[in-house]
């Protein structure tokens, strides 16, 4: 389950070292201070998340109609609250409002949610008439105010800051099958829909607009027809689309050359210092002027205003950004590890952070700190020359300032601390983009800086990467060195032994087969990672806390506490594998909460069924036959046919829990999904898959057909239906036949079909999503039928997962996952290059944890936090790496939640 960066962030502001529920910090006093002033003690104030709710005595609040919103920025937000209370308190109308300036500033910000920013104070009037008596108090009273333009809403007529749109008034929501929570509101049959926050004007098809005014000029997702500043500029396609306004392609038809342009709304309020978008783009295109003749960034082509924002008019550059490239050209990612791919690859990137390099003595030779240079603001063309974008962060130094906003990874401790870079800054961010250029893991410094230094060091050795770039990018890398001198840089870069590095086949390329000596030492290193791992668990358990029991994803925040993926029986599970056992009060923190219809869904990895899967493994059979029986007939359980949060991972969790218990109610309900399966599968040919809640048909094991064959296997080797069997291997067939081959011809996967037989652009490698997840299927169905055709497509697919190096560490997305498939293909292949394999991807993983003073854990999704959750943190690693330990040609080791027992029967 992916989420959106402004989400990432959002959780990221308020605890140092984890993901942390913004609801939890303690709201300033100034706005408080104005409510008391003007509200009676009579009325209910109450806080959830970042707004506090303001109820009248005795009025009671209708679910829904047309509400009220006032815009504000941080700098307004008080003497706003200031005019309005009076107007709201004589009114006697429900309310609420933003808790504080930060708040405000956040929900300002340039990566808010675009329908959802700006809106600082709401309004519940009970009916249309009190809608139109407060909205023309609000209006008049608030005349000489001004605040953010809302992308939901429409303006109240006469006013730049009361706007009005339809929506709920109570909390109503949907439960999804992956457990997040969908907003819904009521349609006059009485049915719900969702009550989605459109970044654009939307009105549900029986409410009739209370004005007949005409939709505002706009740039949103209809960007195609729309000519700007006068008809010079014709709009394209939107290539991005935030709050802060959209960056579009067009056309100047003065010149007719593409050109991009860059959207500011004045009001978002941008960076630390919230400074006004607008404000920042003009001094953004006055620095891009300063530097056109450097040939080195993107040349400005000029600045307007149309309606009430502002544009910056830039040349269209082809190509793509460094980070980019350093993924899809990286003979460690793209697996071309031959001498001539690495010397090829080196040499022309090196090139390219020369100019990176000189982009950074012209601005520093003009007193300009560039303050957030990364691999998405590097555009490189197809000549390889390179082009900087984005200057928003970008000052003068002493003179002004610039946004204060910087990359994980790439900015010092002293930048991150004064919310402003400096020269060292963005050599150290020099360093960083090199580091990528060998290893993506930059994002690593933010939970511990030693990561990506750990991690260059062990690929350096691994590809024969020259010292000298290796002590290059470690002088750049370190935020305590001094400044490098340009012409010395510029020269060490120009010297780096890059042609004659590679003279033969680095040692990654080469197979390995464990020796006993080294293998000892790496079961220490586990044994004391894994010890580190529990202690950590037991000591950050906050049993004082509703939201969540154990640091983890962000999602947590977003489903519930207690799911295998990211809630507390994921983590229970893990250190009961670990210690054996769990604490008393760990378990009695679960069951103090419900995992009732309308508090979980009944997924696997979501929901309950993995709920009562951990509860039978950790002893409690009683607890997991009752958990288990009360998700019968949740209406959610046929919605959705994957194994993370549908039909199929719910049937495994029946087929475990009548394994365990011997209870053949279970095993009824399993065949009942495996009926269900068959009747809605979706036939080509020799091939199946089955409909999802989404409009595209996903592929893998988590959410694709992959996943339902393994259900499909397990269901076939208890019941003995060919049917089954029969239809498990076509959706195995199916997913199979969704690969596409890279150019040096390794077949992997795209997480979904591609429409109208578009190729691919992204390809995965993964658990939940790619390679590996289809051949631990592949590797089952193997072992059940002995097809030698399908053994063929085994080792077809194999090499993709033959590699040491991804993004994460974690389990669904990242290397405990990828070598979890390792171990599982060396115990049902028994090839001890395999093992080999695994003992790399441990060796990887180990570089990436992290000591605490509570224990030891792993950067979480992104790497940006700790997390000791099962899907992103230390538990999902645990169990790739106590496996480990335990494996052997012809064992079935796999704790992750699979059926292997019940395929020897």
């Amino acid at each position: 389950m992916q989420v959106g960066w402004e989400t990432v962030l959002s959780y990221m502001t308020h605890h140092p070292r984890w993901f942390e529920d913004f609801g939890r910090r303690v709201p300033g006093s100034e706005y408080l201070k104005e409510y008391h002033a003007a509200i009676p003690d009579s009325w209910r104030l109450e806080r959830r998340g970042y707004w506090l709710s303001a109820a009248p005595p005795d009025v009671p609040i209708v679910p829904q109609g047309w509400k009220l919103h006032v815009s504000a920025t941080s700098r307004t937000g008080a003497e706003t609250l200031r005019v309005a209370l009076p107007i709201l308190r004589d009114a006697g109308v429900w309310f609420k409002f933003l808790m504080d300036p930060a708040a405000l500033r956040e929900a300002n910000g340039k990566s808010y949610p675009r329908g959802s920013s700006g809106k600082f104070i709401t309004v519940y009037p009970r009916d249309e008439a009190e809608f139109h008596a407060v909205g023309r108090a609000l209006t008049k009273a608030l005349a000489d105010f001004d605040g953010p333009y809302l992308l939901s809403d429409r303006r109240y007529p006469g006013s730049r800051v009361v706007f009005y749109r339809y929506g709920g008034f109570v909390t109503r929501y949907r439960l999804r099958p992956n457990s997040l929570r969908e907003l819904m509101v009521s349609a006059p049959d009485g049915s719900l829909v969702p009550d989605i926050r459109h970044p654009y004007w939307h009105v549900p098809d029986w409410a009739q607009d209370p004005f007949a005014v005409p939709t505002p000029p706009s740039t949103t997702d209809e960007a195609a027809t729309i000519a700007l500043a006068d008809g010079r500029f014709l709009v394209d396609s939107a290539l991005q689309l935030g709050n802060r306004g959209g960056v579009y392609q067009a056309i100047d038809t003065l010149t007719g050359e593409d050109v991009v342009l860059r959207e500011a709304r004045p009001g978002v309020e941008v960076g630390p210092a919230g400074i006004d978008a607008v404000r920042l783009l003009r001094h953004e295109y006055e620095l891009l002027n300063e530097l056109a003749d450097t040939g080195l960034f993107v040349r400005p082509v000029t600045y307007f205003t149309e309606w009430e924002h502002a544009f910056l008019v830039e040349e269209f550059v082809p190509g793509s950004p460094i980070g980019r490239l350093s993924i899809s050209e990286n003979p460690v990612y793209t697996l071309e590890l031959t001498a001539g791919r690495l010397t090829d690859y080196y040499e022309r990137f090196r090139g390219l952070w020369a100019q990176v390099a000189e982009a950074i003595a012209v601005c520093h030779e003009r007193g300009i700190v560039l303050g957030d240079l990364s691999p998405t603001n590097i555009l490189v063309t197809p000549d390889d020359e390179v082009r900087i974008i984005d200057l928003e962060s970008a000052f003068h130094e002493g003179v002004d300032q610039g946004a204060g906003l910087s990359t994980p990874g790439l900015v010092t401790r002293r930048a991150m601390k004064n919310h402003r870079g400096d020269r060292r800054t963005d050599y150290y961010a020099l360093g960083g983009v090199m580091l990528c250029g060998v290893l993506v893991c930059h994002q690593a410094d933010i939970v511990d800086q030693r990561i990506p230094r750990q991690l260059l060091a062990e690929a350096a050795g691994d590809l024969g990467v020259p010292a000298e770039l290796v002590s290059l990018i470690e002088d750049l890398y370190d935020e305590n060195a001094p400044l490098p001198d340009p012409a010395q840089l510029r020269k060490r870069i120009e010297d780096l032994p890059l042609s004659s590095a590679w003279q033969h086949t680095p040692p990654l390329a080469k197979p390995v087969v464990p020796e006993p000596a080294t293998s000892k030492r790496l079961h220490k290193r586990i044994e004391a990672t894994l010890n580190g791992v529990a202690d950590y668990l037991i000591a950050t358990a906050d049993l004082q806390r509703e939201d969540r029991l154990f640091p983890s994803d962000l999602l947590v925040f977003e489903t519930n506490p207690l799911s295998l993926a990211h809630g507390a029986y994921g983590s229970l599970y893990a250190l009961h594998l670990l210690r054996g056992e769990v604490p008393d009060s760990f378990l009695a923190w679960t069951l103090r909460r419900s995992t009732a219809h309308q508090a979980m869904p009944p997924g696997l990895y979501y929901g309950t069924a993995g709920v009562a899967w951990a509860q039978s493994a950790m002893g409690y059979q009683d607890l997991a036959i009752a958990t288990l029986r009360g998700s019968a007939n949740h209406p959610l359980l046929l919605t959705e046919p994957g194994v993370l949060s549908g039909a199929a991972g719910h049937g495994m969790a029946c087929l475990r829990l009548w394994r365990d218990t011997g209870l053949t109610e279970f095993l009824d309900r399993a065949n009942d999904i495996g009926t269900h399966l068959a009747e809605t599968a979706i036939h080509e040919g020799d091939r199946a898959h089955w409909p999802g809640t989404e409009d595209e048909i996903p592929i893998g094991y988590g959410n694709g057909a992959a996943g339902v064959a393994m259900f499909l296997l397990a269901l076939h080797a208890v019941a003995g239906d060919q049917a089954v069997l029969d239809l498990g291997r076509a959706a195995l067939e199916f997913d199979l036949a969704q690969g596409v081959y890279s150019r040096n011809g390794i077949l992997n996967f795209p997480a979904v079909v591609a429409e109208d037989d578009t190729p691919a652009t992204v390809v995965r490698h993964y658990w939940d999503e790619g390679t590996a997840g289809i051949l631990g299927t592949a590797l089952r169905y193997h072992h059940v039928t002995q097809d030698s055709g399908l053994r063929a497509r085994i080792y077809e697919l194999l090499p993709d997962v033959r590699r040491k190096y991804v993004a994460f560490p974690q389990l669904f997305h990242g290397a405990s996952g990828i070598g979890n498939t390792l171990l599982d293909a060396y115990e049902f292949l028994g090839d001890p290059e395999l093992l080999g394999d695994a003992e790399r991807q441990a060796v990887a993983v180990l570089l990436t944890a992290t000591e605490r003073a509570e224990g030891i854990v792993f950067p979480g999704e992104q790497l940006l936090r700790e997390s000791a959750d099962l899907a992103t943190g230390s538990a999902g690693v645990a169990l790739f790496l106590n496996r480990f330990r335990h494996t052997g040609p012809g064992a079935r080791t796999n704790r992750n939640f699979v059926l292997d027992d019940l395929l020897e029967r």
